[in-house]
């Protein structure tokens, strides 16, 4: 699968998604997920998100994508 990061300046060829605390500023938004290539050896923020919740919910529509063929994704 490939994710665009959310600085729209790399497409990662991603064997993991993965819901993460983001330990940025108060102002930043506090869950992040983070596509990894295999071997962990490059990793891009995909998504922030306010809460745990909404992070998980935007993990589970990728996964449903890529359940139905796709295999090209971009986080809102």
């Amino acid at each position: 699968m490939y994710i665009y990061s959310l600085d729209r300046k790399t497409i990662i060829k991603a064997s993991k998604l993965s819901v993460q605390k983001n330990y940025g500023t108060r102002k930043d938004p506090k869950f992040a997920i983070v596509a990894e290539n295999a071997g962990g050896l490059q990793a891009v923020i995909a998504g922030l998100y306010p809460d745990e919740k909404t992070a998980i919910d935007a993990l589970e529509k990728a996964y449903q994508t890529f359940a139905d063929g796709a295999k090209f994704y971009k986080f809102d």
